[in-house]
């Protein structure tokens, strides 16, 4: 487990030590808690855009991202490569 070291202005930390006080916790614990829930939130906003980004797919539309996966779709469509010049 990693230890930190925050500065807090005297009124800050008061009203930290009342919150976690108040949920029957440490400070250090406390803010552990506050953090882990900010790193939920971050994953829910992901999980959130991703949600989005799937509902603008219309009805029967191919996914525009299966190319990423599918190695035969990924340069489908970009040409031929030119002849290699001999670097000689």
């Amino acid at each position: 487990m990693t230890q930190v070291t925050i500065y807090l202005e005297e009124d800050t930390l008061a009203a930290a030590k009342e919150a976690a006080a108040r949920s029957k916790l440490s400070v250090s614990k406390w803010f552990a808690q506050f953090a882990e829930a900010e790193k939920a939130r971050n994953v829910g906003d992901w999980d959130s855009f991703w949600a989005d980004t799937d509902a603008m797919k219309k009805p029967g539309e191919d996914d525009a991202w299966d190319f990423l996966l599918d190695p035969k779709q990924r340069y489908a469509g970009l040409g031929q490569d030119l002849p290699r010049e001999s670097m000689d």
